[in-house]
């Protein structure tokens, strides 16, 4: 099954996600809480260390510099939300919706996303690693110079998903069902799962790291011809 691609989108290219709407006439608000509902607000230069907004709901809202560390957001829904500059470290964004979402440069290391469903979201300079993604649906998700050192994405859904100039070192694909992965331009020395999967894109100067790192989850060792006793004695 081929990716969909958008019309000007090159033949056999993943096309990006679509961006989140900007508030129209935003209003300011300096706190979050369970299950409320937060529809074109803006969150500047905050420190929400360990704020708890379990199934909160965020429409068309920006976040800028802000301290989310620990945040508790389980069970939330972010529709047209862009984060930028913020501190994510060890949120928890387990079983949350995220649709229309863009994260650029934010510390996100150690971030909960497990049962999470992720459609057109964008990463931009972010630090993810360590990030939880199990049993995710990432669709049309892209990520850029991105850093998803020891990220967990074991039996996750993956559609039209781009990681580029990433490093992936010791990243987890185990069991994970893809429709299109683009890795061209990431760094591809360890990766876990690899040799079940299907679908992937690779740039030339990749296919030695890949291959490699199929090869150590096969068995398969690589090493120089041995001259055969036959062939010695004649």
């Amino acid at each position: 099954m081929t990716p969909r691609t958008k019309p000007g989108t090159k033949p056999g290219s993943i096309a990006p996600p679509t961006p989140p709407e900007v508030p129209a006439e935003p209003e300011m608000a300096c706190a979050i809480a369970q299950s409320e509902d937060y529809v074109e607000i803006t969150f500047t230069d905050l420190e929400l260390l360990d704020a708890d907004a379990t199934y909160a709901r965020f429409v068309r809202c920006e976040f800028s510099r802000v301290q989310l560390t620990a945040a508790t957001l389980r069970g939330g829904s972010f529709v047209d939300v862009r984060f930028t500059d913020c501190d994510l470290s060890g949120a928890d964004f387990h079983n949350a919706s995220l649709t229309r979402v863009e994260f650029r440069n934010c510390r996100m290391a150690g971030v909960n996303g497990s049962e999470s469903e992720l459609r057109h979201v964008r990463f931009t300079g972010c630090k993810l690693d360590c990030a939880n993604l199990r049993f995710a649906v990432l669709d049309h998700v892209r990520a850029d110079e991105c850093s998803l050192v020891e990220a967990d994405a074991y039996e996750s859904t993956l559609n039209s998903v781009a990681l580029r100039h990433c490093d992936l070192t010791e990243i987890d694909l185990t069991k994970t069902s893809i429709t299109g992965l683009d890795l061209r331009g990431s760094r591809l020395e360890v990766l876990h799962g690899v040799a079940g999967i299907r679908g992937v894109t690779i740039g030339a100067d990749q296919v030695i790291p890949y291959a490699l790192a199929v090869f150590a989850e096969t068995a398969v060792r690589v090493q120089p011809d041995e001259v055969d006793e036959l062939d010695t004695a004649r």
